[in-house]
This record gives structure tokens, C-alpha cells and sequence, in this order.
């Protein structure tokens, strides 16, 4: 399975870490959103992956829907599948911060999610917790 790569997000499988690396960058409509987490969802599946690195930084906001999609359909998903570790890089924007905020507030358990200024820690932190994958 091939990585995604479009103007507004990359999803990419990260084989060195076991991870799913996901980067959203500027404006993103709700069907782009909608098209990247499917393919999230298909990466995590065919590669079996249990960690996650997204990274937030570049947004701008959620699209209208958007943040209900991430609360209703993405959480869940995750954790019905396995996901153990997901770390998050905030975005700079404060707006984009409140955005995040609100589609990330659920009780997303056993999922363990750290929040990160810097992608590099974000990484590091996904290495260091450790969860058996199969590549």
C-alpha cells in the first residue's frame, strides 16, 4: 500500500517506528478530511499499526463537520481497532487550537494521547511507548 500525498495531508506509514505518520498542512475541506481518514483507516489496517503521529501544526481549522467527524467517527474507530498510542502535535493557530480541542474532547480509553509542541518530541515519544506491530 502506497502512501498518500496531497497538498493538504500526507499519510504515510512509518516502518522505522511501527507508526502511521499523518500531516495536515493550510485549508482542508470536510470531503478532503473525509478522504485522508479513510485512507488513515485503510493504512492502519493493512499495516496493522497501533501508533500514531499527527501532526496538527500547519491547520488552519477543521472544516464545518469536521470536528464532530474526528469525535464521532475517528476516535471510536481507532480504539475499536487497536490503536494503542497517539501523539498530536497542536497547531500554532489559536483557532485551530480551539478546533482541535473540541474534536478531541472524548474519553478515548485504553487509547493513550499525548499532546506536543514539536514533532520531533512527538516522534520520540511514539518510539519510547513501545507496542508490538507487525510490518
Amino acid at each position: 500500500m502506497q502512501n498518500l500525498y496531497k497538498d493538504y495531508a500526507q499519510v504515510i506509514h512509518n516502518a522505522e517506528l511501527g507508526c502511521l505518520e499523518v500531516i495536515f498542512s493550510g485549508f482542508i475541506t470536510f470531503d478532503e478530511l473525509k478522504e485522508v481518514i479513510d485512507y488513515e483507516f485503510k493504512m492502519f489496517t493493512h499495516f496493522n499499526l497501533k501508533k500514531c503521529v499527527v501532526n496538527l501544526r500547519d491547520i488552519t481549522v477543521y472544516p464545518q463537520g469536521g470536528q464532530e467527524y474526528i469525535k464521532n467517527i475517528w476516535f471510536p474507530w481507532v480504539v475499536a481497532h487497536g490503536v494503542k498510542v497517539i501523539a498530536i502535535v497542536v497547531p500554532d493557530d489559536v483557532f485551530a487550537q480551539m478546533s482541535m480541542q473540541e474534536a478531541h474532547s472524548v474519553d478515548a480509553k485504553p487509547l493513550t494521547t499525548k499532546y506536543f509542541q514539536n514533532y520531533t518530541e512527538a516522534l520520540a515519544w511514539v518510539q519510547m511507548n513501545g507496542v508490538a506491530v507487525s510490518l
